[in-house]
């Protein structure tokens, strides 16, 4: 075999079903590691892309086990705060140096709930992890700890920390912001959309621009782009229509995506989508994303289509 053959062997055929039946054993799963990405990250696109970065680890993780995985739910939670950290690797850990301190004995979950998009702007990963842990997953003192790989003590300290910024009077956010879209271009791209004009849509993609299905596949270029994602959305032979309408959702400017059949409307799907020099840099869809449209839909005060399986 030379460089230039296609890669398409039985053992990446089988790879694929092992990932289907691997993705499908943890179905029942996947809504509590949502909430858990979503505690975490304080936002549901980046919740989202933590829960598929967490299969994809968990799913590598698996394979590479010699015994089986005694307790599937604290694991994929350890592989998602693993995750969660090293994406956050140039700030110091705090659990495994921290002065082991008392904590409460409890903390209103509701409480912590409410305080919780601002509480992930001021903790550190490893506190935030514990957190969410013990006050709003139920976990243990010791199941934390397992799931930290840390003391203890350590989880105590963190919580004792986490707790305290409830009822700290000076609070300072620093929020994460991402560039924001060409507003116009979103306005274009919802009109050729909803046109069904697949050749007036394509143009507003830049030659080397890429596409992503989360959890499902990756297209390259324009023209993949439309030869996959768009034209089979796009595609006036199936027995509904698909709408896009440009919004503001949770501090970002997005196109959702609608379902319309037998006049009914659902959401259906999201586009998230970054703009470079006028043209389309990339889209994200979210159409096997089940827990981020049913926020998604619970957000806007519409019903929703899911679809089926994520994968």
């Amino acid at each position: 075999m030379t460089m230039t053959d296609a890669l398409d062997l039985t053992e990446l055929r089988a790879a694929r079903q092992a990932r289907r039946d691997f993705l499908d054993r943890l179905e029942p799963l996947r809504s509590d590691l949502y909430a858990y990405c979503r505690r975490l990250t304080g936002n549901a696109f980046d919740a989202e892309d933590l829960v598929q970065e967490s299969l994809a680890r968990a799913f590598t993780q698996a394979a590479q086990a010699h015994s089986p995985i005694a307790n599937p739910r604290a694991w994929l939670f350890r592989v998602a705060t693993n995750a969660y950290v090293d994406s956050y690797r140039r700030q110091k850990p705090v659990l495994v140096d921290a002065v082991e301190q008392v904590a409460p004995a409890t903390a209103d979950p509701a409480e912590v709930r409410d305080a919780w998009a601002e509480l992930v702007t001021l903790l550190s990963p490893q506190e935030r992890a514990a957190l969410a842990l013990k006050d709003l997953f139920g976990f243990t003192l010791a199941e934390v700890a397992d799931v930290l790989r840390t003391s203890v003590g350590a989880v105590k300290a963190a919580l004792h920390r986490g707790r305290g910024r409830l009822d700290s009077p000076e609070r300072e956010l620093s929020l994460k912001v991402r560039e924001a879209p060409d507003r116009r271009l979103l306005d274009a791209v919802a009109e050729a959309f909803n046109a069904y004009d697949v050749p007036r849509l394509t143009a507003l993609l830049l030659a080397d621009a890429h596409s992503e299905i989360m959890g499902v596949l990756t297209e390259y270029g324009a023209e993949q782009m439309r030869d996959g994602s768009i034209e089979h959305t796009l595609d006036l032979s199936k027995p509904y229509r698909y709408t896009a309408e440009v919004r503001d959702l949770w501090g970002e400017t997005v196109l959702v995506v609608r379902i319309v059949r037998d006049g009914s409307t659902a959401v259906n799907d999201l586009m998230r989508v970054s703009t470079e020099d006028g043209k389309v840099r990339s889209i994200h869809w979210y159409y096997f994303s089940p827990d981020f449209l049913t926020e998604l839909a619970a957000e806007l005060g519409e019903p929703v289509v899911l679809n089926g399986h994520h994968y």
